[in-house]
């Protein structure tokens, strides 16, 4: 499939492809916003992503100031901090340049420029958090500009801030409850595969997978409705073709399969539910800030695919058929072990870590890694349902 620069609103007006970042100053030009916070991290700075976008709005006289205390599996302290400099700033609006963090530390301080409390106080826990509307007031209008290809947080609905205090991630989140409501999420996205040319190849297979992780837990999901099929199937698809090349080469053409993977995933999410992978994976960077959100996604997966598969034997035969396992002969229950096969096969091509130990997980915190993993959002989602032994099974599994 080629694909060619496009946009549409949903109610995010969008732009992806070559080039699209360039066009920030003069769409927020007329949408006539203010003044930036933009929000991102130091490594953006040092291999100048940021240049071009400053450009832009310097050309268009647009005022910014920049908060570059991101890191890795964001938290409060950091949501606070850029609130704060978003308010001595006197910052009208919120640009994320970066990766899921610096898009989730954005959507927080627009949350929390326009709302009163603490991110806590907005934490998803269940389903009927989410059709409550938790969040009152429109948050400051937010423009996202990705940089990895994987989480799909410039175009989904959610957040995941960590409580230190709880070594918790907590799942913030609302979409639009009705035309105009109030939602956590960008106003504007510019999805320009030219910056993420230059993503390292371990990022580069972390953030991968767990785009494909997205896809294959919204495909399987309990609460994902059928029209998400086609979409989850072609990012499976897209990814297993392309995550090897883009670890290998990078090259541009590759960098913009997946990272049309990677936003329409996003997209997706805001449909669709996930389940165990997502809750032990986040629990676990909870606990241990240092592993990446994508390689703790793939130590977890094929032992959260081997626990589900029994349930649902014929979406994981799905999953075989989108990687392109010939599944011809084979039964339901013989193709969604093939598509485990699959997964590790992909998992090992671009050397993510296989298991929990390799990423420095200790034994011993397994079962508070599955104790911890019943409170979050996603595990009410799962294909099968889990209590904290079976989350411990799978924990150990994935060891």
């Amino acid at each position: 499939m080629s694909l060619e620069s496009y946009t549409y609103s949903f109610p995010i007006w969008i732009e992806f492809g070559v080039g699209a970042s360039e066009n920030v100053g003069s769409i927020v030009d007329q949408k006539e916003w203010g003044k930036a916070l933009v929000v991102t991290d130091p490594g953006i700075i040092d291999a100048g992503l940021l240049e071009g976008i400053e450009d832009s709005l310097q050309e268009a006289g647009i005022e910014y100031a920049v908060f570059d205390g991101v890191e890795p599996n964001p938290t409060v302290a950091m949501v606070e901090d850029g609130k704060r400099l978003l308010e001595e700033e006197e910052c009208d609006f919120v640009l994320a340049v970066g990766g899921g963090s610096s898009m989730d530390v954005a959507k927080g301080v627009t949350l929390l420029a326009t709302n009163p409390g603490k991110i806590a106080d907005y934490e998803v826990k269940t389903g009927e958090d989410v059709m409550k509307g938790m969040i009152e007031h429109d948050p400051l209008p937010l423009v996202t500009v990705p940089t990895t290809a994987g989480t799909g947080s410039e175009v989904d609905f959610w957040a995941v801030i960590t409580e230190e205090d709880r070594e918790f991630k907590m799942a913030l989140g609302q979409s639009p409850l009705y035309p105009g409501g109030p939602y956590l999420g960008a106003e504007v996205s510019l999805v320009d595969p030219e910056l993420t040319v230059s993503l390292p190849p371990r990022q580069t297979a972390a953030t991968g997978f767990d785009a494909f992780s997205h896809a294959l837990e919204n495909h399987v999901s309990a609460v994902s409705p059928p029209v998400l099929t086609p979409l989850t199937t072609d990012v499976m698809a897209r990814v297993t073709k392309n995550l090897p090349r883009a670890y290998e080469e990078g090259d541009l053409e590759t960098r913009e399969e997946m990272l049309f993977a990677s936003h329409t995933a996003g997209i997706g999410e805001n449909f669709g539910g996930f389940g165990a992978i997502h809750s032990l994976a986040e629990v676990t960077g909870g606990m241990y800030p240092e592993i990446p959100h994508g390689e703790a996604i793939a130590a977890y997966t094929p032992a959260v695919m081997r626990y589900n598969l029994e349930a649902v034997p014929e979406r994981y035969a799905e999953v075989a058929e989108a990687m392109g396992v010939d599944v011809a002969g084979m039964g339901d229950r013989e193709a969604a072990e093939a598509a485990v096969e699959a997964v590790e096969d992909l998992i090992a091509t671009v050397d993510l870590p296989a298991g929990l130990e390799a990423l420095g997980v200790e034994e011993a915190d397994l079962p508070e890694i599955a104790e911890k993993s019943m409170d979050t959002f996603e595990i009410h989602d799962n294909p099968r349902p889990a209590d904290a032994e079976d989350l411990l099974a799978i924990a150990r599994d994935a060891y």
